[in-house]
């Protein structure tokens, strides 16, 4: 069907029909083409018969990867009336086209139906409809556009110019058609000085050296020395270079003592007389024509600096050169060191080659030399270069580190931001970010930093080292609207050492935060750190670093003789942690820290040489020993590595990487110690399987007094809510902090695990498992007092579950007896409770109600809630605080996405009524819920669904209704409900009988009971 309408409507009759509509970008085309067009019908041509396959995109704000796979497929088949009718259809609606353009946003008449894209063409000033999770506001198209063009022009560049170091094949009609231009060039030298002088270090070469120095007295062009510089040879290398010295007075023997090849062949340039100078190890061997080549191609077009082809034989033949830009040369070398010829002027100029470089040391040159001129590539094979595998070579016998400290010296100044915007004032904190892989992850994370501070005391720098052209401009696309950004694109995969000096360089604050871009930060984090640095003596912070699932995996390292240093508190509840001061540490975490900008500049910023995050660890050494200052953990703080993982072994430092690691200052205080200012002993350390490249693992009990613990029973209550942003909304986090801060009163030590942290490495200093049974089940901990206490969706709830539990609870009277009769299994009666320090009648209140009728809470499939759904459909003003609400009532009656907990209380007293519902299996089962609790316990009156015991419990502060007459009734008659008088003493009998500390006793009287 698609060829068929494809063979009616011909690749010209298609990008006309394109054209018409007005939602072709010819500009933005050729920018992701990385082609250059006559007119913008050439481009809707390309885009029509190429493009359109290969899934590049006409427009800024088009991102085929978020549209559907029918969708994608039918694109790339060429069908362009397809997607023009797509685009126009309510499904289009449905999702994004791109991460700056929500369709949904456009809500006037005119959107229906109609090509939104044809609205945002050059030239035109719109708002655009930007998604609610974009980063930052909302930007202007034209600078959009602006943006997204140029950084498609850099990427493309820097994706088209990624080429083999080694090709397959060689084209001999190419080289011939080269070497016949320049036949013509005159290479007749006059004077006594050599054209060309060949610089040849050698060590230990006696055989091999032979045929390199018979390729250089075989070349046709005669006007050059040959510089045998020997390094400190102790084999016969000296006696065959004074034989060939002998029979030809262009050799000259240099003896030097073993100083390394970068000083041999420096030596070799302050002895050269030639314009020139040649490279040539001892091991390769030139064509007779190679030095008449390169001095007639030099000549013809006038250069410093050029280089040919080599023929590459390891076990197969193939062949390296070919054009090369300089944007190239800092994705890899392409140039070879034996077929390059320069300017003598221009080398000396540069200072030669450097001798604190023990590998690599040709492309630092050749790095060096495109800062001051181009390199010319001649199509000509000049070289033959046998890979015999010889282990005494510089690439067996040197770390390939060397080529991270030679690009992280030469590109430091070779890149600069996109954009950057004039700032009102300066910044106190550059926040860098270097991404690499998840752009969704880190897009997000971003989010979170533009959510918790303020934006124009911080600076984001962002690295962009993303593979592929499309995530790359996905990712920009999403950090348009960040103000003030700063955002780098880097041509290939560095390392954390160079991305992160390279965006330094460009940092205005007076404190720098590295940030890995896995990592999320928590509200207040940023702050927190900051506050930490108006101590002086603070030269470092970071803040408590967690996986994924809310276990630490960082409070800071300290220092350990026998393995790196030991994270601190890893595997542990974030309470433990914050048991500690944060002070007196050694390390910091690589994910995440803090340091100023004034250390990171004096102590050199980090050492290039290292491979992976052991350059964060080095520099964090050298920090420590400078004796400036000391490091700090704010654990009041908390950021989310979502790369780490509490349960795993501690990822090792890269192989090549320990060698290079500053020496570890000594520890400011033992291991033990650190452990013993929470409450736990260290009583083994587990060796890690590579000492040089991973921490040792501290054992852990809890302190004892005697034979007992110090203190009372650790409990460790389990609770079904995510650790994240969203998770923290729920009600079982409260609900979960007041049972923790009721048992801590009577002397227990109590941690708190949310859903995915339900089997936490150091579950085994729990004495007693709490599980907060809701949408989630928890095994109980074997050797452990566990208990269940059920306080909704009771229909999750199976015997087998249950079977596991030492004691059994239930927020139910007619459950508990059903678990008893039916399963057989003793289950005791704990209704819900409430906290009377937060919940109770808030004298603020007005004398007259401020709402009518309140709601708290998220909306549910497919109503949103049917007590608020039947309260407006019978016309009453609701006021409802909670998430994605819009879709279903009056966006005028959603007060707010969110209500803290700590402020809910004052809503339900201002409230004339507070409605409430529960999930169809709790109202069955006669599971009264915490909001009826927290409301009565405000003084409020409540309607709500039908739930069996709610009269018994609530005296009549609840009313309940099961049709939308019977809720008409009740609003219509508010005596219905108790009087002031009445409802002042059900609010005290609430907060008086159930509280969390009556819940706690009840808990501890049966773990006590259990355990005795």
């Amino acid at each position: 069907m698609i060829a068929s309408a494809q063979a009616l409507d011909p690749v010209p009759a298609r990008s006309q029909r394109l054209i018409n509509t007005e939602v072709f970008d010819a500009e933005y085309y050729a920018a992701e083409s990385g082609k250059d067009f006559e007119s913008k019908q050439a481009a809707a041509r390309h885009f029509v018969q190429y493009g359109m396959k290969a899934g590049l995109s006409f427009h800024p704000l088009f991102d085929l990867g978020m549209f559907p796979m029918p969708v994608r497929d039918r694109y790339k088949a060429g069908d362009v009336e397809f997607v023009l009718s797509y685009l126009r259809s309510p499904e289009s609606r449905e999702h994004l086209w791109s991460w700056l353009f929500d369709p949904a946003g456009l809500t006037d008449p005119a959107a229906t139906g109609s090509l939104l894209l044809s609205r945002y063409r050059a030239g035109k000033v719109r708002a655009l409809p930007v998604p609610d999770k974009l980063p930052g506001s909302a930007p202007g198209w034209p600078e959009v556009r602006a943006t997204m063009i140029a950084h498609a022009l850099t990427s493309k560049t820097f994706e088209l110019g990624k080429k083999p170091l080694r090709l397959p094949t060689w084209s001999a009609a190419v080289e011939q058609k080269w070497l016949e231009s320049i036949a013509i060039v005159p290479v007749t030298t006059t004077g006594t000085d050599p054209v060309v002088s060949i610089v040849m270090p050698a060590w230990n070469r006696e055989v091999a050296i032979r045929d390199a120095i018979e390729s250089v007295r075989g070349q046709s062009l005669k006007s050059w020395e040959l510089i045998v510089i020997d390094d400190g040879s102790t084999d016969g290398t000296r006696e065959v270079v004074q034989s060939f010295a002998s029979l030809d007075s262009r050799i000259r023997l240099v003896e030097a003592d073993h100083l390394g090849v970068c000083a041999a062949r420096n030596r070799g340039i302050e002895e050269s007389r030639g314009e020139f100078l040649a490279f040539l190890d001892s091991d390769n061997t030139w064509r007779p024509d190679f030095l008449r080549n390169m001095y007639a191609g030099l000549c013809a077009q006038g250069g410093a600096a050029a280089y040919s082809a080599t023929r590459m034989l390891s076990g197969r033949e193939e062949f390296t050169g070919q054009p090369i830009t300089a944007n190239q040369l800092l994705v890899r070398n392409y140039v070879d060191l034996n077929v390059l010829v320069v300017q003598a002027s221009l080398v000396r100029g540069l200072g030669g080659f450097d001798t604190a470089l023990r590998r690599w040391v040709d492309y630092d040159l050749v790095l060096r030399i495109t800062e001051r001129t181009g390199i010319d590539f001649f199509p000509f094979i000049g070289c033959d270069y046998v890979d015999d595998h010889n282990e005494d070579r510089i690439t067996r016998r040197e770390s390939a580190n060397w080529e991270f400290a030679v690009l992280g010296k030469n590109v430091q100044n070779r890149f600069v931001p996109d954009f950057v915007t004039e700032r009102a004032q300066a910044p106190s904190l550059s926040v860098i970010v270097r991404i690499t892989d998840s752009i969704d992850v880190a897009i997000r994370n971003i989010r979170r930093v533009q959510e918790t501070v303020d934006a124009d005391l911080t600076e984001l720098i962002v690295l962009d080292e993303v593979q592929g052209f499309r995530t790359s401009q996905r990712l920009r696309a999403a950090l348009a609207g960040v103000p003030g950004l700063k955002y780098i694109k880097l041509p290939r995969r560095y390392t954390e050492a160079i991305a992160y000096n390279v965006a330094a360089a460009h940092a205005l604050g007076p404190n720098l935060l590295f940030l890995k871009e896995s990592v999320e930060v928590r509200s207040g984090t940023l702050e927190k750190l900051v506050e930490q640095f108006d101590d002086e003596s603070v030269v470092a912070a970071q803040p408590l670093l967690t996986d994924p699932a809310g276990v630490v995996v960082s409070a800071g390292a300290a220092g350990h003789r026998n393995s790196l240093a030991v994270p601190l508190f890893r595997g542990l509840n974030i309470a433990d942690a914050r048991r500690h001061n944060g002070r007196a540490v050694d390390e910091l975490s690589p994910a995440m820290f803090m340091v100023r900008a004034e250390s990171f500049e004096r102590l050199g910023r980090f050492n290039t040489i290292f491979a992976g995050e052991a350059a964060v660890t080095d520099f964090l050494r050298r920090l420590g020993k400078s004796g400036t200052g000391e490091f700090v953990v704010e654990t009041a703080a908390v950021a989310v590595d979502h790369s780490a993982d509490a349960f795993a072994e501690h990822p090792p430092l890269a192989a090549a990487d320990p060698g290079w690691l500053s020496e570890s200052r000594k520890p400011a205080r033992p291991v033990e110690a650190h452990y013993k200012d929470i409450g736990l002993d260290i009583v083994a350390m587990t060796a890690p399987r590579s000492p040089r490249l991973q921490p040792a693992a501290p054992v852990v009990v809890r302190q004892t007094s005697g034979s007992e613990p110090a203190a009372g029973l650790r409990w460790a209550i389990k609770i079904g809510a995510d650790f994240s942003v969203g998770g923290d909304r729920w009600g079982d986090v409260p609900y979960a902090a007041d049972l923790a801060e009721a048992l801590t009163a009577r002397g227990q030590e109590v941690v708190v695990d949310r859903a995915a942290a339900l089997a936490r490495p150091s579950n085994h200093l729990d004495d007693v498992v709490v599980v907060i049974r809701g949408l989630h089940p928890c095994d109980p901990q074997p050797g452990k007092t566990n208990i269940l206490w059920a306080i909704s969706r009771p229909d999750l709830i199976t015997r087998e579950e249950l079977l596991g539990f030492d004691v059994v609870f239930g927020a139910s009277r007619i459950w508990c007896e059903y678990v008893r009769s039916e399963w057989g299994i003793e289950a005791h009666y704990l209704p819900q409770a409430t906290n009377p320090r937060r919940f109770r009648p808030s004298p603020s209140a007005a004398e007259k109600p401020v709402y009518d009728l309140t709601f708290v809470g998220g909306p549910r499939k497919p109503l949103g809630r049917k007590i608020v759904a039947d309260c407006v459909e019978l016309g009453q003003n609701v006021s409802v605080w909670g998430p994605r609400w819009e879709q279903f009532i009056p966006a005028e009656m959603v007060v707010a996405d969110f209500i803290d907990n700590d402020h809910l209380s004052e809503v339900y007293s201002s409230s004339k009524i507070v409605l409430n519902d529960h999930f169809e299996d709790m109202a069955r089962w006669g599971f009264a819920n915490n909001r009826l609790y927290d409301a009565v316990a405000s003084g409020a009156r409540v309607i709500s669904d039908d739930v069996d015991g709610i009269d018994e419990i609530f005296k009549g502060a609840v009313r309940t209704y099961t049709s939308i007459e019977q809720l008409a009734e009740i609003l219509a008659d508010p005596k219905g409900f108790p009087d002031d008088s009445e409802m002042i003493a059900i609010s005290q009998m609430v907060r008086d009988e159930h509280n969390f500390d009556k819940r706690a006793e009840a808990l501890l009287e049966a773990a006590l009971r259990c355990r005795a």
